[in-house]
């Protein structure tokens, strides 16, 4: 009987795909054992870049951050950032005395009243039915903290189980907990919808805050422009779309490197900036005691152990690389290159403009596209960077030239 796609190996799954051979020589070369037992219809591993923001001072400590992405100029940004707020004393940390996750058991057509009596009556046995679902999770100090009856519109309603995950990302436990909980609520089967995390993370809701002075940032006059930015993206959705989308260039980095769920933590992030009912920035940037102060608030979803995170080398490797002794510290260290991201985002465009810093970086990538080897990209480089217009022909013609 002939197998399954699933139940092939990864080079079998290769042949049955029309490629070079080039091409199924390279896919082949980046398998791996340990990522081929990670998703279905595993084929190779797709490489990003990593690099390093060298040197963030968080709370007092010196931190190095791994960052995880394809776009040039991202990280480059985020250490020019880390040195404005490096300047003004670092970036300070604020958050819950205990994070949690969230999960809903929903429910429609249902009465509000009845069902939170219900709720209220039985919460003694819920929190047995959460202990005995997931005893390794108390074990650990972490498990069900409370229960919430919500009420959504008109006569939906959503049962929300906060449920702290300790240093997991949290979700199977969070899920396993409430699939558990659902045999409880029998009497109300008609109405009962479904149950499942939420990652809009409000129970891990955290402000990172720091300051830079005005001489690091270009003067006073650059400083008052970051802050009339601040300003114009609480206010047009334009604005702030494309201002979150340059934060999450550093925060979502981050993520990835640690192995983590960036889709969520974006999902999470955007949700916070429109939770006023208009799409805003997330980042507020003011004038305080002579110097520029700029924070950062949002809900964020990580863990540093268990699931893909403890199956994937690299995420351990870069997790070791802050030394990072939990989840809560983790979350501080994403939000602050966050706000590093974005000081040296809205610096740029204060200061007359992203895109000549921005090209530069491109020109990097715009040389090894061409075909220029390791030796000759700094040179080609350095040729492109004189140039006022640069496109793949002025490239290729300049790389041509230098073999002469």
């Amino acid at each position: 009987m002939a197998k399954k796609y699933y139940e092939l190996t990864p080079d079998e799954r290769l042949a049955f795909l029309n490629l070079t051979d080039q091409a199924k020589t390279e896919l082949q070369a980046n398998q791996s054992d340990s990522n081929a037992q990670i998703v279905e219809n595993y084929i190779s591993d797709f490489r990003v870049p990593m690099g390093l923001l060298k040197d963030i001072v968080i709370d007092g400590r010196h931190v190095n951050v791994p960052m995880a992405i394809e776009e040039p100029s991202v990280i480059a940004a985020a250490n020019n950032g880390a040195k404005m707020l490096n300047s003004g004393g670092g970036i300070a940390v604020k958050m819950p005395e205990r994070t949690v996750m969230i999960g809903q058991i929903l429910f429609h057509n249902v009465d509000f009243d009845t069902l939170n009596q219900f709720v209220n009556i039985h919460q003694e046995t819920l929190f047995k039915i959460a202990k005995h679902a997931k005893p390794s999770i108390y074990k650990r100090g972490g498990g069900l903290v409370a229960i919430n009856v919500r009420p959504v519109a008109n006569d939906d309603i959503s049962v929300d189980f906060k449920i702290d995950t300790k240093d997991a990302m949290g979700a199977n436990i969070v899920n396993t907990i409430l699939e558990a909980e659902v045999t409880l609520f029998t009497e109300f089967d008609t109405h009962f919808l479904g149950a499942i995390l939420t990652n809009y993370a409000m129970g891990q809701l955290v402000t990172v805050s720091g300051n830079a002075t005005f001489e690091t940032v270009g003067g006073r006059e650059i400083a008052e422009k970051i802050v009339a930015l601040s300003r114009f993206s609480k206010k047009d959705a334009y604005r702030a779309t494309t201002e979150n989308k340059g934060l999450f260039n550093g925060i979502g980095a981050v993520v990835l490197a640690t192995g983590n769920d960036w889709r969520a933590v974006e999902a999470s992030g955007h949700a916070y900036a429109s939770q006023e009912g208009h799409y805003r920035s997330l980042t507020h940037w003011t004038i305080s005691d002579e110097q520029l102060h700029g924070e950062l608030t949002m809900p964020i979803s990580v863990g540093t152990v268990g699931g893909v995170i403890s199956a994937m080398n690299q995420a351990k490797n870069a997790l070791d690389m802050m030394h990072v002794k939990s989840a809560d510290e983790l979350r501080g260290i994403i939000l602050a290159v966050g706000l590093a991201q974005n000081l040296a985002a809205l610096k740029a465009i204060a200061a007359g403009g992203i895109q000549r810093g921005h090209m530069r970086m491109q020109h990097r990538a715009l040389a090894v596209q061409v075909g220029a080897l390791p030796q000759e990209v700094p040179i080609l480089v350095a040729k492109l960077n004189t140039l006022s217009q640069v496109d793949t022909e002025k490239a290729t013609e300049i790389l041509m030239e230098m073999r002469k």
